[in-house]
């Protein structure tokens, strides 16, 4: 995509109208569950509470951490069927991302979606919501538009990039980084600007060789700012 259009859709996501005020509170919730479990179905039947995001394995490797989300209600009503404390509610998160509850988002921003142009990628990209590579610029948008309500997958995600032949993984900005200690190749956290030599000491440490940089042609369009 251009970058003009890049940062027109990320100035949009500020003007996204909050909920209103008499709207039942959202929350987001980590829970593990047993690794051979379907972290959906685990909450399918479950008012109001949605699977937000699957982390993948973590501790002894017997288990897998989720996040849910729905209404903080709902939420704490699901908790109370389980063991104490297996459900921790966070208190500081008021949104319900990666769920249904956040179909007001792709509402609003469906009109800008609909008028970028996405460009086949000349890198591969895999999907974060199936183990997908996805080459279509149709596919992007589709990755763009189906974020706000569709539950994301760190397995998925890392096992595209292992079927790939990935050499070295960079995770770029805040983020839980040891979710992504599980993967086959060697991940470099990097979330400052002090990190990036770090990243490129791992390139030289473990011998990957860089493609050669195509040139690309300017675009015609310009960012003020």
């Amino acid at each position: 995509m251009e970058r003009q259009e890049l940062f027109t859709f990320l100035m949009r996501l500020r003007d996204v109208p909050a909920p209103s005020s008499d709207a039942p509170q959202q929350a987001v919730a980590m829970l593990r569950i047993p690794l051979d479990t379907d972290p959906g179905a685990f909450v399918a039947d479950i008012p109001d509470v949605h699977l937000s995001a699957d982390l993948g394995r973590v501790g002894t490797g017997s288990e897998r951490m989720v996040l849910l989300g729905g209404y903080r209600t709902a939420l704490k009503t699901f908790g109370a069927t389980l063991p104490p404390g297996a459900l921790h509610i966070a208190e500081e998160h008021g949104s319900a991302f990666h769920s249904p509850l956040q179909r007001h988002i792709t509402e609003f921003l469906a009109p800008t979606l609909d008028a970028m142009t996405f460009r086949n990628p000349r890198i591969p990209v895999h999907s974060c919501m199936e183990r997908k590579t996805l080459t279509t610029g149709e596919e992007i948008r589709d990755l763009f538009r189906r974020n706000p309500t569709d539950p994301v997958s760190v397995p998925h995600m890392i096992g595209g990039l292992e079927d790939a032949g990935t050499q070295l993984g960079l995770v770029l900005g805040p983020a839980a980084f040891g979710t992504f200690q599980n993967a086959d190749f060697p991940v470099v956290h990097v979330e400052s600007p002090d990190h990036v030599f770090e990243a490129m000491t791992a390139v030289y440490d473990f011998g990957i060789d860089l493609p050669p940089v195509e040139p690309v042609a300017p675009s015609s369009e310009a960012v003020a700012g």
